[in-house]
């Protein structure tokens, strides 16, 4: 049984009986699914007050929009900078006075959110080109296309020792108690699909873990 408590784009919370260690398992599978991330950044000019890591970095927290593309052990290219079929080249080009924004990334609606990379002053520059590629959370932080967490539905209202003990008998008593599940998404894909997503993520893995026995 699933009932909806609340929903937006970014997050969706929902009761639901199944079981604690069903839930823990699919929680821990949303960094085995595949998303988009900034990999490699080539910057040709950077006037401004950050250092080319600095702007590296920040292009690696950006959430970019996930494409149906391969991973790059898994493509057949061989490529480093990899291909059309596993990775996405985006370029930036601008001047100030000006706070250079992510959207401002080509191609266009590559991203999901405005947010600011760097302040340009006046007369100073930034060109750069960069290659995003498939990857996987467990691999990497910048990877992680949100999370999902889940709590009692009952859950401690007062956080004394005495109810967080008994909190846990009830536990160990009835394994099936009712959860409230969230879940978030960072932007690179919809907030109703990475649940479905982790549990396709978990399916692969019990597959592999079959074959190995």
């Amino acid at each position: 049984m699933i009932k909806i408590i609340n929903k937006t784009d970014e997050k969706i919370k929902f009761n639901s009986d199944i079981p604690i260690s069903l839930a823990n398992a699919i929680r821990r599978s949303v960094n085995n699914i595949p998303t988009l991330a900034v990999d490699t950044v080539e910057i040709s000019k950077n006037d401004s007050a950050l250092y080319d890591e600095f702007i590296a970095h920040r292009l690696g927290l950006i959430p970019i929009k996930n494409e149906n593309l391969k991973l790059p052990e898994e493509c057949d290219c061989g490529k480093e900078e990899g291909c059309g079929k596993c990775s996405v080249k985006l370029k930036l080009k601008s001047s100030g006075p000006a706070i250079v924004y992510s959207d401002e990334l080509s191609p266009k609606d590559s991203v999901t959110y405005k947010m600011p990379i760097v302040i340009l002053d006046e007369e100073q520059e930034i060109e750069l080109m960069c290659i995003a590629k498939m990857g996987l959370g467990i691999n990497h932080a910048k990877y992680s296309p949100g999370v999902i967490y889940y709590s009692y539905s009952d859950d401690l209202k007062d956080e004394n020792d005495e109810n967080f003990n008994k909190l846990i008998q009830d536990t160990n008593k009835n394994q099936n108690k009712e959860l409230t599940l969230t879940v978030e998404t960072w932007g690179q894909i919809p907030v109703k699909e990475i649940f479905g997503q982790a549990i396709k993520a978990l399916n692969q893995e019990i597959k592999v873990f079959l074959k190995k026995i």
